[in-house]
């Protein structure tokens, strides 16, 4: 009886340090990405997970879990591939699963959904061999390496970002996640378990991104405007500047320009509210705040990028306009021409903007996609979605079959 407790707990095991081993893989892609390692470091970590895995449940058992999970990876990585993202290689961590770091974002939740989808894919064409080993020599094995490879796959497939399903749903509807999530909820209290919780943590964080994802519009909106608005006052005051500059106070005339910007500062700092903000009931008050901290901010690079190197200019000058003053005229050097400040602070300023109008327009173009690339996905989700749930009762039904004869 004890043995048979121990089998059924051992069991139980499998099939969430699975699940484990593939969310975690999934989710540290950005931090593995970091690592400059090559196709010998996916060959050592392979070799040490292996290891791992064998000391607690056998090399049979490790070699199948190891190659499942290799296999979903590689699915990852011949779809980023496809769309041209440049990855890292593979690396694998005991009871964490594998990992290949995307070196770059898709473009689109298309294709987001379309690497997303091929994990669980390559994922099933992993385990299949074993359905006609099965029906072959009859080996029970067969059907736990069947259960755990259409178990893991189909717990990918939960519509929760960031799990594949999540980012598959993303196509169809961002608010499938708030269903998903919703789900979990039960599970947690039922099934009480570290991996949901995990789950359900990283799944909150990116629908919430998501849901706030107009403020965060409206947010670059008003900073590309307050930025355009800056670069409207630099081009008035360098008319100004230009005017004045032949006058023999002119230096003082330039002082009064970092005294304006003293002023306006302090205007603002004066102007900020205090308080606690709470999202969407006072995100108008948070808009307003977050511009007199940007005016702020341009107001001080105004003056360290632009006037301030002109003040310095506009003062090496008079040095040597004295200094040559003593010396005869036909040794006085020829003057070069004077330095664009405007242009420079202007150039960093537009190319800010470009960048700010880049991602405004990928956040509002990222989840667009046709009614046809809708039904589509939602098609291929279902169809993927029933096989490995079919492959699951189906395993399930051959270990139980033959229940004493696991390991």
């Amino acid at each position: 009886m004890e043995q048979q407790a121990a089998k059924k707990q051992k069991s139980k095991v499998w099939p969430w340090v699975a699940g484990i081993g593939l969310f975690l893989a999934n989710k540290l892609k950005w931090v593995l990405g970091l690592l400059k390692i090559g196709k010998f470091a996916t060959l050592v970590s392979m070799m040490v997970s292996l290891g791992a895995y064998a000391v607690f449940y056998g090399w049979k058992f490790a070699v199948a879990l190891v190659y499942l999970i290799f296999v979903h990876e590689m699915g990852h990585l011949w779809a980023a591939k496809r769309k041209k993202l440049k990855t890292s290689s593979a690396i694998f961590i005991p009871f964490l699963g594998a990992a290949i770091g995307l070196k770059e974002m898709p473009k689109n939740t298309k294709d987001e959904a379309f690497i997303a989808y091929a994990g669980p894919l390559f994922g099933m064409a992993a385990f299949l061999p074993a359905v006609a080993l099965y029906e072959i020599n009859g080996s029970p094995f067969w059907g736990l390496v069947i259960f755990l490879g259409a178990l893991l796959n189909l717990f990918n497939l939960f519509p929760v970002s960031p799990l594949d399903g999540g980012r598959i749903a993303g196509v169809l509807s961002t608010k499938i996640w708030a269903i998903g999530l919703a789900a979990i909820i039960p599970l947690m209290f039922f099934s009480p378990d570290p991996i949901l919780f995990l789950i359900f943590l990283f799944g909150i964080g990116t629908w919430w991104k998501r849901v706030r994802e107009d403020f965060d519009k409206r947010q670059k909106e008003q900073e590309i405007t307050l930025m355009e608005k800056e670069m409207e006052n630099v081009r008035k005051i360098e008319d100004e500047l230009e005017t004045y500059r032949d006058m023999p106070n002119f230096a003082y005339i330039l002082d009064t320009y970092f005294e304006d910007i003293r002023v306006q500062k302090s205007r603002l700092i004066r102007s900020i509210q205090g308080g606690m903000t709470i999202p969407f009931f006072h995100d108008k008050k948070k808009l307003e705040k977050k511009a007199i901290m940007i005016q702020i901010a341009l107001l001080e690079q105004r003056e360290y990028r632009y006037l301030m190197p002109y003040k310095q200019f506009v003062e090496q000058q008079t040095e040597e306009k004295l200094e040559v003053s003593f010396v005869p005229k036909s040794e006085e050097p020829v003057g070069e021409a004077e330095p664009r400040f405007a242009e420079s602070y202007l150039s960093a300023l537009t190319q800010t903007i470009n960048e700010q109008r880049a991602g405004l327009d990928k956040m509002k173009n990222y989840y667009l996609s046709s009614m046809k690339t809708k039904v589509i996905v939602l098609v291929l989700y279902l169809l993927l979605a029933a096989a490995l749930s079919y492959f699951v009762v189906y395993g399930n039904s051959i270990m139980e079959l033959h229940r004493n004869m696991l390991p």
